[in-house]
């Protein structure tokens, strides 16, 4: 179970907070929360299976305080305010400082720290204050990382505002793309004219899949594995190789990409770039971290299809910003394949992904996927499911790759229930 503990001058967001827990408990998003108000603190006190943060919203610190909050929320502008690019240095100083609301000429920014660097988000309506208070707490007492809390926040915010909320019961959660903020990223179409600054150049679309191709997909770690997969009739697959001081690996990357031209299938290589451009791949997957060193510019320009990598709300908007071929939903369940800095997602915050991305971009969900949760994952509505262990590690792969292909080529009728169904959301 986790805590919610707020101070009594924050008592008002009750009426916030609680019908949030409803819909959150629905769809199983995170441990139940625990709410209550402690008049001994000043802060917001939050305590999930993972971790501790303590929350203060327009803090202002005082010499002799020894002890400050994770979180130091200003989300009250008074003009004047400084400069976007001025804040931006100051969010880089101070990894608690959180800065949400700020007004800008065509709406507001949401601004935080995050491993040395600044991360914002851009709204056109700033929406509610105090729903966009109450989401925050009880998306991080779900145990939300803090990119996606601001995110959820924003979002409930619009949506709160937009709708009104008044009727009691009614289930209040962020599910559709209108209300959530955008990811302000060199790609952002209003970059210059709101004065953030942001690094490398933008980019165009990047090319489509072939989606009749995309359903099961297969990512190994050798080009073996790669010509094995594509005998057995898969046409979408990755050659993910972890260490880059493999001694073949180039020879490797250039024989999965011909079997891959031989099959006519679509093989996309994880991570090195260059290499795939030299060999004229089908695509390139990239993670988060490559986003920032990858010359998306010339993968583009290339004509390959790029594939990036996503672990929840924040990197999924970003991603959305740099028009993919496709978007990477993961991880799903713990997996053994790959170290992972974030929790699993599980089938239920998969179900709300797809929701937020729609049709707007084909998704892969991947991450601990194996035969007996493939068609749980299935039934997201996901382009694609991509597996590892299941295949690579079978008894009889040939097998495992005929079953796992019935589950996702099966249609699926008369299905009932499942994870975040439509009548659910």
């Amino acid at each position: 179970m986790s805590t919610l503990s707020l101070p009594n001058h924050l008592m008002p967001l009750l009426m916030h907070i609680e019908p949030l827990l409803v819909p959150a408990e629905l769809y199983q998003l995170g441990e139940t929360v625990n709410v209550s108000v402690n008049n001994s603190n000043s802060w917001v006190q939050i305590k999930t299976a993972t971790s501790e943060c303590s929350v203060a919203f327009n803090f202002v610190a005082v010499e002799d305080d020894c002890v400050l909050p994770t979180y130091q929320v200003r989300d009250q502008w008074l003009a004047p305010f400084d400069e976007l690019e001025v804040l931006q240095h100051k969010v880089v100083a101070d990894t608690s400082l959180v800065l949400c609301g700020y007004p800008a000429d065509d709406g507001c920014i949401d601004i935080w720290h995050h491993q040395g660097q600044t991360r914002a988000i851009h709204c056109h309506h700033s929406g509610a204050s105090e729903a966009q208070r109450a989401m925050l707490l009880v998306a991080l007492a779900l145990d939300y990382p803090l990119d996606d809390a601001l995110v959820l926040a924003r979002a409930h915010a619009r949506s709160y505002q937009d709708n009104n909320y008044r009727a009691q019961g009614e289930l209040i959660w962020p599910t559709t793309a209108k209300v959530f903020p955008r990811a302000l990223t060199i790609n952002h179409p209003e970059v210059k004219q709101l004065g953030w600054l942001g690094e490398g150049e933008s980019v165009a679309p990047f090319a489509d899949l072939e989606l009749c191709k995309l359903g099961l997909y297969p990512v190994v770690d050798s080009a073996d594995w790669v010509e094995r997969i594509l005998q057995l009739g898969v046409t979408t697959t990755q050659l993910r190789i972890k260490n880059p001081q493999t001694s073949d690996l180039e020879s490797q990357i250039e024989q999965a990409v011909a079997a891959g031209a031989a099959a006519h299938a679509q093989v996309f290589i994880n991570d090195y770039w260059a290499l795939a451009i030299k060999h004229c791949a089908y695509g390139i997957h990239l993670g988060q971290e490559d986003l920032n060193s990858a010359n998306l510019v010339a993968i583009q320009q290339a004509g390959l299809r790029l594939g990036i990598s996503t672990h929840g709300y924040y990197e999924i908007l970003r991603a959305l910003e740099y028009q993919p071929s496709y978007i990477a939903l993961g991880h799903i369940f713990a997996t053994s394949t790959k170290d992972m800095p974030s929790l699993p997602q599980g089938v239920n915050r998969l179900a709300l992904y797809q929701k937020l991305i729609g049709e707007r971009v084909p998704t892969v969900a991947i991450g601990g996927i194996n035969i007996e949760r493939a068609a749980k994952v299935w039934r997201t509505g996901v382009t694609g499911v991509a597996v590892v262990s299941a295949i690579t590690k079978a008894e009889n792969p040939v097998a495992a790759v005929a079953e796992l292909r019935n589950i996702l080529v099966a249609t699926i009728e008369n299905e009932a229930g499942g994870a975040c169904d439509d009548h659910q959301l």
